[in-house]
């Protein structure tokens, strides 16, 4: 069966329309990840859309540092580079983390995750389920709260982020310094079940963090032993992650 991409809809001044603004806006970014740099004129006729629109959302799409112009001609922009590189990052780490996620799941019976920055937050890259699934459910794509421990992890070892919502100023530097300290971040959720996850970071071969294995506990009497199998988990990590980057830096 033959794919052929909807017209977007226009309205009287030929303008894209609702959803049909980004079906344009969408169009454009595949004409040019086809033709690698095009002009205007190439993109009006490549997309059929009208040579004002096209223009506008160029503009649009430039501002937001999708789109940009080079020597009169349009090119994909930093912001879609960045995020393919996200995505390609994420994809190693994912393979890097299947084994020690797994040992670790049959070691403690958590849920259990890695998580990464992106550009919605840090976001969980691979995951499984164990307990906890209902609290902590820990599934590929889930963005975490702003109080998570990963999110810690990252202000402790890699880089300082403004507090947390419901966190003063000096609370949250406490809890930094209490990562650091411990080599790990435990939190505590209060709602209709006491929930704690933790944190332990993932490092280069450079020492930076790049990612953190998250762990939802679900015996308290068991925590402490539940960091030291989540810092292990982390250490196999790293070592999985230099192994496939080779000597290319992270």
């Amino acid at each position: 069966m033959e794919y052929r991409r909807s017209e977007p809809q226009h309205d009287r001044t030929g303008t894209p329309a609702g959803r049909g603004v980004l079906e344009g806006a969408f169009a454009l970014l595949e004409e040019l990840a086809r033709l690698g740099e095009a002009r205007l004129t190439d993109l009006a006729e490549g997309t059929g859309l009208p040579k004002a629109t096209v223009h506008r959302l160029l503009c649009q799409l430039a501002g937001l540092g999708a789109v940009e112009q080079h020597r009169g001609r349009y090119r994909i922009g930093p912001t879609f580079v960045r995020l393919g590189r996200t995505r390609d990052h994420h994809r190693l780490l994912g393979r890097a983390a299947d084994l020690p996620l797994r040992q670790l799941t049959a070691s403690t019976a958590a849920t259990v995750c890695v998580v990464a920055p992106s550009a919605a937050g840090m976001t969980v890259v691979h995951g499984i389920p164990g307990l906890l699934r209902e609290c902590f459910p820990h599934l590929p794509g889930q963005v975490l709260p702003p109080d998570s421990a990963a999110h810690v992890v990252f202000g402790a070892f890699e880089q300082p982020a403004d507090p947390a919502p419901g966190h003063t100023a000096a609370q949250w530097a406490r809890r930094l310094v209490r990562a650091r300290e411990r080599g790990a971040e435990v939190h505590e959720y209060k709602g209709d079940a006491r929930c704690v996850c933790l944190a332990a970071p993932v490092h280069t071969a450079s020492g930076r963090v790049v990612a953190a294995i998250g762990v939802g506990v679900p015996d308290h009497r068991r925590l402490t032993a539940a960091v030291a199998s989540a810092q292990r988990a982390a250490l196999a990590l790293s070592a999985n992650l230099r192994r496939l980057h080779g000597s290319r830096p992270l």
